[in-house]
Parts: C-alpha cells; sequence; structure tokens
C-alpha cells in the first residue's frame, strides 16, 4: 500500500537516486557543562540601546544618576538634623 510518488516519473526518481545524503548523529540533549558554554557564547541585547539612540533619551541617561546623588543627599541631610 505504498505509493511512492517518485515511482511514477523515472526521470525524478534517476535524478534523486544520483544524490546522497549524510545526516550526522547529533546527540540527543546537550551536556551541562555544552549548554553553559552555548550561554556564555550568546549575544546580549544591550538594555539601554533604545535610551541612547536618541538625544533626549542620552540626556536623561545623564541626568537621572545626577537626580538621584541630589536626592539622596538630601535624605540624608534630612536624616542627620
Amino acid at each position: 500500500m505504498n505509493q511512492d510518488p517518485f515511482e511514477k516519473d523515472p526521470l525524478l526518481k534517476q535524478k534523486l537516486d544520483e544524490y546522497h545524503v549524510e545526516v550526522p548523529d547529533f546527540p540527543d540533549k546537550p551536556s551541562p557543562w555544552e549548554r553553559f558554554i552555548r550561554l556564555l557564547g550568546s549575544p546580549a541585547k544591550d538594555p539601554l540601546e533604545n535610551m541612547v539612540t536618541t538625544t533626549n533619551g542620552f540626556l536623561l541617561l545623564k541626568v537621572i544618576p545626577l537626580t538621584a546623588t541630589i536626592i539622596i543627599g538630601l535624605i540624608q541631610a534630612l536624616l542627620f538634623l
């Protein structure tokens, strides 16, 4: 009951028989060491890329640490009063 569609066309069957493909035997599951090495070698996405690409984002990236430092300094000054 096996119906091979290539049996109907002898020229196609002949061309397909000319090629031999060897499929390598891959391991089923990589070892933990291989998974760790792949994790270290995988590229990481820059979380600040969207912010740095715009002028306003770059300015905001400069202003946020300065603002946070001033706020923390004020909180400490109020605690010591």
